[in-house]
């Protein structure tokens, strides 16, 4: 399933999927080597070519289940990348609200 061209996805993994620390050091490799077929093989526009090739992409598209490790690797990947980080902020900024509190509380007194 070689592609003859490395795989690098720097939008998601800038820093390369060995370095991400979400992939072992074989399915980085294996991303690395051959994620321009499974890409290909996934958005339709390789045709399979093999019995392997084709085992894969049914296993992708869920007519299968995934046992192969180009498959395990490929929906790993997809995971990821369609993953929604979520980040939590340790204080508030909304400082505008706190102003107009101790307004009130002058206007009372």
């Amino acid at each position: 399933m070689f592609s003859g061209q490395k795989f690098f996805d720097d939008k998601h993994f800038p820093k390369g999927f060995a370095r991400s620390g979400y992939f072992t050091i074989k399915e980085a490799q294996l991303l690395e080597t051959c994620g321009r077929t499974m890409k290909a093989l996934f958005e339709g526009a390789m045709v399979p070519q093999d019995e392997e090739q084709q085992k894969f992409v049914d296993e992708v598209n869920g007519r299968r289940a995934a046992e192969s490790s180009y498959a395990l690797c490929w929906l790993k990947y997809l995971k990821e990348i369609n993953h929604k980080h979520v980040v939590y902020n340790l204080c508030s900024t909304s400082r505008g609200g706190a102003s107009e509190d101790y307004s009130e509380a002058e206007a009372d007194e």
